[in-house]
């Protein structure tokens, strides 16, 4: 059986002691409350990433020259508390985060970001969570998955970080606001953003610290930009502002690593979803790439 990797490269720019980037899937989804699905989301994330072209539309940069590894998923565990510790387990095992290198999971559902942020955050010094995402994530708890939920991330991360910048929020529970006041006062919300964008930029720029992680869950978009997520909300952000910001980020800020989740393929011939994941990794690896000091290989 031929292994999936990210993008199909030459084999000259898969090997694991070269690469840059590595992608590390994650097909978990037993902490999802809704719609079933994100399991499937790494393998047809992969799947979709070999009809895209290798050079960025913008920059016309081959970032892919950096070196694209992508590792053996991670197994799905019998249980959230299991897999968290599997994940965890595994990054620190590997010792993936490192300057010499990019990591950016494939979820899963969302619940897969807490050990990764967990261990960025002992790895990386004064950590900003940076989240794209339509829901706070902020319960303590919520079933299936107890405090490993989905819905639950967020407030598994406020563990590791003191900074966690919110964009895209348009769904919060009344926990939420009693638990965290001034996190859901500072909301970055689509209206902020489609009607303030330059100010908004400016805003997410100097609250965050100088490094960076960022998770991005695809239902921070609008469902008509990527209808293939477990649990979608209405009024969401577009594609050009969604990778604006994270352009805007890449060139200020230091990411250390990123992730995309809880892509929920639909069937059938609607592949938006996963394409759209798809692109939005290349995107991410080619913002990041801008701020390397490339030898003669770009």
């Amino acid at each position: 059986m031929i292994k999936k990797t990210f993008l199909s490269l030459p084999e000259e720019f898969i090997q694991p002691q070269n690469a840059y980037f590595h992608v590390l899937p994650i097909p978990f989804e037993g902490a999802v409350s809704f719609r079933p699905g994100a399991v499937r989301g790494p393998d047809a994330i992969l799947d979709v990433s070999d009809q895209m072209e290798y050079i960025d539309e913008k920059t016309r940069r081959p970032f892919w020259r950096l070196g694209v590894y992508t590792h053996d998923p991670i197994p799905p565990q019998d249980s959230p508390a299991l897999q968290m510790e599997t994940i965890e387990r595994y990054v620190r095992n590997n010792k993936l985060y490192s300057p010499e290198r990019f990591v950016i999971a494939l979820g899963g559902d969302h619940s897969v970001s807490g050990p990764l942020i967990k261990v960025a955050a002992q790895t990386f010094k004064d950590l900003t969570v940076i989240q794209f995402d339509a829901h706070s994530d902020l319960r303590d708890q919520y079933h299936p998955g107890g405090k490993y939920s989905h819905a639950s991330v967020m407030a598994r991360a406020l563990e590791s970080v003191d900074h966690l910048i919110q964009i895209g929020v348009r769904s919060f529970s009344e926990e939420d606001l009693i638990r965290f006041p001034k996190q859901v006062d500072n909301f970055i919300t689509p209206d902020d953003v489609f009607e303030r964008f330059e100010q908004t930029v400016e805003t997410i720029l100097m609250r965050a610290t100088t490094n960076v992680y960022l998770t991005f869950d695809m239902d921070a978009f609008d469902p008509s930009v990527a209808p293939g997520v477990g649990t979608p909300e209405p009024g969401g952000l577009d594609w050009r502002c969604a990778v604006k910001i994270i352009e805007a980020i890449a060139a200020e800020k230091n990411i250390v690593a990123a992730d995309v989740v809880e892509t929920a393929p639909l069937g059938g011939n609607n592949v938006v979803t996963e394409f759209t994941a798809a692109r939005l990794v290349a995107k991410i690896m080619n913002a990041v790439s801008m701020k390397k000091i490339f030898k003669s290989i770009l």
